[in-house]
């Protein structure tokens, strides 16, 4: 769960207000005292950075990733509004590199999340900044970029899926700040292997959602779900940067190093724990024979190999036998060449040879019908493979 927050007290925010009345700027990790509220980022996965008072009441926040160099443009917010009488709060995101990707969405306990309404965002200067509205009452209020799932919360759902299931759960290792990572192993004796990724990325939060979906039907309790197990081997790797998203980054580990593009290096920690996984299962007897890297994008689409896998159209099958089940989730399949990038799916590929699938949310998908249609793909996959011969 998210750690309980201490709230200011009225007078507490009065006083400094008159303490600072000169300050116009906060820095990222300072209270920013606003006229009539106040804004915070004492809390996992915040990233608020500057914040400045404005001449009419409103706030300006620059949003500026975790290192200076090129990242991938996925600009993550995440900050806490404690009222002090104001109706309503106006935050301007100022973009300092890339532009506005996500519809922000609002709490208020931090947990359970909800798409803003459209009354209350607003585009500005071509997307370079935006402009939100948070209606106020009297308890705070939590606003970022996507739902915030903190590493308390996966840890939760892996113990509840291990304990529903019987699947072992364990550390595979620790983060680079000493987080655990935690693996879902289920019937270490088959020699067939079907290896789930998530949260390679933290602000990909629709694919985390579909991740939980999909690992909940195989791990599951129907026929179809122990019939798999009972011949296959499930590894589940359900979060691999806990310290991105505790920091609140676009992208990257705490190492600076986008762990998508580290399969084969495997010079992260984080990654280097699937290296040794890898080399111990080759050492063993077993074969991975599927491999799933779960992401968000802007659109729902599996990423596929351009060249024949090994049992070859097998990606082709398992989505064909999905498609007729899904309704309101269009998806696509892309094949792409293979590239010198160590992206984990194309590792897989020319390590095994096996089919390997990002499988890609968009951003703001409906959530429902990314559960939906998880479950479908986790079924139908399921059949396919026990369908197929190795």
């Amino acid at each position: 769960m998210t750690p309980p927050f201490v709230r200011l007290a009225v007078p507490t925010i009065a006083l400094l207000l008159a303490a600072c009345a000169a300050t116009t700027s906060f820095p990222a990790g300072e209270t920013c005292l606003a006229r009539g509220y106040a804004i915070e980022d004492d809390f996992i996965a915040a990233r608020r950075g500057t914040c400045t008072r404005l001449p009419g009441g409103g706030v300006r926040l620059e949003i500026r990733p975790e290192i200076s160099g090129r990242i991938n443009p996925s600009p993550w917010f995440a900050f806490k509004v404690i009222p002090d009488g104001a109706a309503e709060a106006v935050v301007e995101l100022v973009y300092t590199r890339h532009s506005h990707r996500y519809w922000p969405k609002i709490s208020n306990d931090g947990l359970n999340w909800d798409p803003m309404d459209e009354r209350y965002v607003t585009a500005l200067d071509g997307g370079r900044s935006a402009r939100i509205v948070v209606p106020l009452a009297s308890d705070p209020v939590w606003i970022a970029a996507q739902e915030i799932i903190a590493p308390e919360i996966q840890d939760a759902w892996n113990r509840e899926i291990s304990a529903a299931a019987g699947v072992p759960l364990s550390v595979l290792g620790e983060s680079k700040a000493g987080l655990p990572i935690h693996v879902l192993d289920s019937n270490p004796d088959s020699e067939d292997v079907l290896f789930l990724v998530g949260r390679q990325h933290p602000p990909e939060v629709s694919g985390a959602i579909a991740f939980f979906a999909f690992a909940e039907v195989v791990f599951g309790n129907t026929d179809l779900a122990r019939e798999f197990r009972e011949r296959f081997r499930v590894i589940a790797i359900p979060l691999l940067n806990p310290d991105g998203v505790v920091g609140g980054h676009w992208r990257l580990n705490l190492g600076g190093v986008d762990l998508n593009r580290d399969w084969g290096p495997f010079e992260q920690p984080e990654t280097a724990l699937v290296g040794d996984l890898l080399d111990e299962l080759d050492a063993s007897a077993a074969r991975i024979r599927m491999f799933v890297d779960f992401h968000s994008t802007d659109k729902n689409v599996f990423y596929t190999q351009f060249d024949e896998t090994d049992p070859p159209g097998f990606t082709t099958r398992w989505l064909s036998a999905a498609a007729p089940r899904i309704t309101d989730y269009r998806f696509g399949k892309e094949t792409r060449p293979i590239t010198n990038y160590n992206i984990a799916k194309n590792y897989m590929f020319k390590r095994y040879g096996i089919p390997a699938v990002t499988y890609e949310v968009g951003d703001e998908t409906d959530r429902g019908a990314t559960v939906a249609a998880a479950r479908v793909f986790a079924e139908e996959l399921m059949r396919t493979m026990l369908q197929q011969e190795y």
